[in-house]
């Protein structure tokens, strides 16, 4: 099966190597970027399963791109958790607000993030799961019993559906 490729977004690079490495040792394919125009950047050549965003950076802050991440259909459904310092309630709304999935504190707790980082990768699976089987519903609606190039009880069965 393959890993979940996660994004890690931070203008600290010790902060990135360290949760690079808290990742990759959990099973997870790590991307980086080192300021929000970079994980745009990153995000339109590949989608990852879930970001792992810093607030606080040159260019681009972490609210400013999660607004833009979630702005946009076509990345709308990639689950963004917030990293901040600022751990006061004004920031974690502000968080929510900018459209983030969940947020954590620095410093970074390597079985929390883990924890969630798993947990927002999973989430990301079970959309992409759900779009294409909406996908296959319309086809079959349509009367094709094929989706792209496949017969139809072969895609449900490969999803455990019969």
């Amino acid at each position: 099966m393959k890993k979940p490729l996660i994004y890690v977004v931070d203008d600290n690079k010790i902060t990135v190597k360290l949760m690079r490495r808290y990742l990759e040792v959990n099973g997870f394919e790590v991307g980086e970027a080192y300021d929000g125009v970079e994980c745009l950047e990153l995000v339109d050549k590949q989608k990852p399963d879930a970001i792992v965003l810093d607030v606080m950076m040159p260019r681009l802050d972490g609210y400013d791109t999660a607004k833009r991440l979630k702005s946009e259909p076509s990345t709308k459904e990639i689950p963004v958790v917030i990293v901040t310092a600022l751990n006061d309630v004004p920031n974690q709304i502000k968080a929510i607000d900018s459209g983030a999935d969940d947020f954590l504190s620095k410093p970074i707790e390597e079985k929390l993030l883990v924890a969630k980082v798993r947990l927002l990768s999973n989430l990301s699976f079970s959309r992409k799961r759900e779009k294409k089987l909406c996908e296959v519903v319309a086809s079959l609606q349509s009367g094709d019993k094929t989706f792209q190039g496949k017969p139809v009880d072969e895609i449900l069965q490969e999803e455990g559906l019969i």
